[in-house]
């Protein structure tokens, strides 16, 4: 009973006449000709047109001489014989999508009208502008915030670190390049203390003005008051007959930074003293003083209280160096700092060399673990070093120099905790796996590499398979720290 219901109702044109009422999309009918048969409410409410202006007329009179729209989806419809899409713009400001599609007869040939559908988008557009504008303003913020992060990089590019220890000492820094105070950099050799001194200078209001580094260890001290302060013409025997400004003139209205300056001399202490206190230098054999505005520098790999006490430097220089003290802690006392650098340097190698090196974990783990008196400058050239000679592609155990491989297992730390009291045995194995992978380098073949070591083939073998080395053809594989093997070559 109920599907002769339904059944009944589908062949009940009120019934479907209220089904195309109810419809929230706009519904036109038109026959063969163009004529409107139909249109709902929600097509009037869409494009402004009323039941009495459309129904019973042709759309292409409505079109061409009442001029109520200047385009119908149905008479093209009827043109091309095939279903049409538009979006159109109407007198109630509304925008829709208008789709008509053809009504077939029962062969499936001959049309006997159009049906058109159309959809207020207005929402949608006005959503999709409001989108585009907050694509554009992400554009904007998005590109504002590369230029800062890359003005930051090109400000911090230099420094790499990971502790807090150089994150307090850069901040430090930081603030001290807005003034014009002097400071001195201290710290060992190779910590990067002429680094820090471009950075406070690049960072300060007289990063458009000069920057001048004097080497106080390099100029001999007959010569120093000449190179730092200039003369005039025929001050003395060799004198350039046009004179010479010196460093300090040289870097009026930047920065001058007087590196090793606990190298000067007590007797050039004193001329030095005057030039900062006085802010002006008397070239040799001037009659008349030249006025100087010079952001004033210093660093040292000594500790100058320390030399002060001994009488090795005049006090009130120091003082008056010391305004604002920085200094920057050695590689040992931030380890977190060693693999970041040694990272960054393998990159910078790569990306200059056109290569893919990477270090292993067991390599990365020694290296971080060594003292590096040397500091950065020592980390950097080793890595150049192991960049240039290695030819598996990866840094491992057997590459590190020997000191660096002893240092690490000679470490109670670091050593596992089975071998905590066969220290000895532990280190010798740990070379006699390097020797073996030195020797198989160089002669790939079990029996050459026996007979010049001097033991039986058959102990090589076990030695190899002890340490993880198997043959595979003419070539030996090496199992890695990460469980990967490489191969020797």
């Amino acid at each position: 009973m109920n599907k002769l219901h339904n059944f009944s109702l589908l062949e009940n044109a009120d019934f479907l006449l209220s089904v195309l009422d109810a419809c929230s999309d706009g519904i036109l009918i038109s026959d063969d000709e163009g004529n409107v048969l139909y249109v709902n409410a929600a097509y009037e409410s869409t494009t402004g047109l009323t039941k009495e202006q459309m129904v019973g007329n042709n759309l292409q009179k409505l079109r061409d001489e009442e001029k109520l729209f200047n385009f119908a989806v149905s008479l093209l419809v009827l043109e091309q014989r095939k279903p049409a899409s538009i979006i159109h713009e109407y007198i109630t400001g509304k925008k829709a999508l208008t789709t008509g599609n053809p009504i077939c007869g029962e062969d499936g040939q001959a049309i006997m009208g159009v049906v058109c559908n159309t959809r207020d988008i207005s929402g949608l557009i006005n959503l999709r502008n409001e989108l585009e504008v907050t694509r554009r303003l992400l554009e904007k913020y998005s590109s504002e915030l590369h230029q800062l992060r890359q003005q930051h990089m090109q400000q911090y590019e230099d420094f790499v670190y990971r502790s807090k220890a150089m994150a307090d000492m850069l901040q430090l820094a930081s603030k001290a390049a807005q003034f014009d105070s002097s400071v001195l950099i201290q710290g060992e050799s190779g910590v990067g203390k002429e680094l820090l001194a471009k950075f406070i200078h690049q960072q300060s209001p007289r990063a458009e003005g000069p920057y001048i580094r004097v080497n106080c260890a390099a100029i001999p001290t007959e010569l120093f008051e000449s190179e730092l302060f200039g003369y005039e013409q025929g001050s003395f025997t060799g004198a350039s007959q046009k004179g010479k400004p010196g460093m300090f003139e040289l870097a009026n209205e930047g920065t001058i930074l007087l590196d090793e300056v606990g190298e000067l001399p007590l007797t050039v202490q004193s001329k030095l003293l005057r030039v900062l206190q006085e802010k002006e230098v008397f070239r040799l054999g001037a009659q008349k003083s030249t006025k100087l505005n010079v952001r004033v520098l210093a660093a040292t790999n000594k500790d100058l209280a320390l030399e002060v006490k001994k009488g090795n430097f005049r006090e009130d220089l120091y003082f008056r160096l010391n305004v604002v003290p920085i200094v920057i802690p050695p590689l040992r006392e931030r380890p977190e700092d060693i693999p970041e650098l040694i990272r960054y340097f393998l990159e910078k190698l790569n990306k200059r060399y056109k290569r893919n090196l990477c270090i292993s974990l067991e390599a990365m783990e020694v290296m971080a673990s060594y003292s590096w008196p040397g500091n950065v400058r020592e980390l950097e050239n080793l890595i150049e070093y192991l960049f240039i000679v290695d030819t598996n592609g990866e840094i491992g155990m057997e590459d590190l120099p020997p000191k660096l491989v002893a240092d690490h297992v000679l470490s109670a730390s670091n050593l596992p905790a089975a071998e905590q009291t066969g220290k000895l045995n532990y280190l010798l194995e740990r070379f006699e796996k390097d020797i073996l992978i030195s020797a198989l380098k160089i002669y790939p073949s079990i029996r050459k590499a026996a007979s010049t070591l001097g033991v039986d083939p058959s102990t090589l073998s076990r030695k190899l398979k002890k340490y993880g080395i198997t043959q595979q053809g003419n070539s030996f594989l090496i199992e890695s720290s990460t469980g990967k093997t490489k191969l020797l070559k």
